[in-house]
């Protein structure tokens, strides 16, 4: 029994215990840490959508009236006195 003690106390029980830590922070790390990541890492990846989405639709917009805009003055339409004339 007596040489069980300093085992006990020793080096052996201070690698059970350094493995016990490993495998808690481990636990840890996958319950908690990775599905809070992952879901951190999906809502930023919804917001980039959004953006993508917003940014194609007021491109759209923007091209549409730009395209309005040239046309009304190829055929020289304009509500103040512009230079830009057909052909000038």
């Amino acid at each position: 029994m007596e040489e069980l003690i300093p085992q006990l106390t020793g080096p052996a029980s201070a690698l059970v215990v350094c493995l016990l830590i490993g495998l808690s922070v481990y636990k840890l790390l996958r319950d908690v840490v990775a599905p809070m990541m992952q879901r951190a890492i999906n809502r930023h990846l919804d917001q980039v959508d959004d953006i993508i989405k917003k940014h194609s639709e007021e491109h759209l917009r923007i091209m549409s009236g730009l395209e309005a805009i040239e046309a009304r003055l190829r055929d020289g339409v304009c509500e103040t006195d512009c230079q830009y004339k057909q052909g000038a």
